[in-house]
């Protein structure tokens, strides 16, 4: 059945390969696509086989990995552990917005349930 609304599989094609490269209009449009009915467009990201759980060491590995890889984090004094996807951070940053920034980026990990951010900033002052 053709929509009203429906666009060109050209237009739907590069649409695909322009939100591969990060286009967000492109991403909007082929999300509107999968609304209208076009199974093309359907996609099954983060649905995976049922009673999965992501190995805490590889949730550990990645949040570490995340944390060196980030250029406004200096991660040195951070320690990471998980437990059942709960990751637990402890140690010292250098500001207030890089613990925030560490918590931000432990959340951005496939599999993690709960971030317990432990951290201490550097910068902060006593009475307040």
């Amino acid at each position: 059945m053709q929509e009203r609304n429906a666009r060109g599989f050209l237009a739907r094609a590069g649409d695909e390969v322009a939100g591969w490269l990060g286009s967000d209009a492109a991403l909007r449009r082929r999300r509107r696509d999968a609304w209208l009915g076009d199974p093309g467009a359907r996609h099954h990201i983060g649905r995976g086989p049922r009673n999965y759980v992501r190995a805490d060491g590889r949730i550990a590995e990645e949040v570490n990995q995340r944390l060196t890889d980030d250029p406004l984090v200096d991660a040195s004094d951070v320690t990471v552990t998980v437990a059942g996807g709960e990751v637990t951070l402890s140690g010292t940053v250098d500001s207030r917005p890089a613990r925030r920034r560490v918590e931000d980026l432990a959340w951005t990990v496939p599999g993690v349930t709960q971030v317990q951010n432990n951290i201490r900033s550097a910068d902060r002052t006593g009475g307040r």
